[in-house]
């Protein structure tokens, strides 16, 4: 190698010295600067995204809060009792044939049990009695049965309305 060296003359040495130096730039270009620049420019997009959600989420939550505050300053009433409430919203959900029996306990408490109801339908019927119809579960009780997604269900509710 030193004989090849020596054996250029001084313009050919400038050049291979010049090819070496632009070679050396183009790797450090390569390796180093266009990676970080490219992952410099994907976190200032990611912020930029992230800010944006967090400006939404903070307007969600004033949102969510005020909806909260008006839902329970004037819950939902239409007067029925709680007896109705659940027998009308079981037909409705297609389950007045499992429904089995339907008790008061007290003045704004009742049990309901539902023999062999589907589960997939069941958990959206409850759902909605709480989120709906602003009725709270304070007890349930599922139990499978030797049928596919059939369940025995047993679940206290009470009025949440004042």
């Amino acid at each position: 190698m030193k004989a090849w060296w020596e054996a250029l003359s001084t313009r050919e040495r400038l050049w291979v010295v010049g090819g070496l130096g632009v070679l050396l730039l183009l790797l450090c270009y390569a390796q180093v600067w266009k990676p970080f620049w490219t992952s410099h420019r994907q976190l200032q997009q990611r912020t930029a995204e992230q800010r944006a959600d967090l400006i939404w989420m903070r307007q969600a939550a004033r949102e969510v809060k005020r909806l909260s505050a008006a839902a329970g300053a004037h819950p939902a009433s239409d007067g029925r009792s709680l007896l109705t409430l659940v027998d009308q919203t079981a037909r409705t959900a297609g389950l007045a044939s499992t429904l089995k029996r339907v008790a008061p306990q007290g003045e704004d408490k009742l049990s309901a049990q539902l023999d062999a109801v589907e589960f997939d339908k069941l958990i959206p019927w409850l759902g909605m009695l709480e989120y709906d119809h602003r009725l709270a579960i304070v007890s349930l009780s599922v139990d499978r049965t030797d049928a596919a997604g059939l369940v025995n269900a047993r679940v206290i509710l009470q009025g949440v309305r004042p």
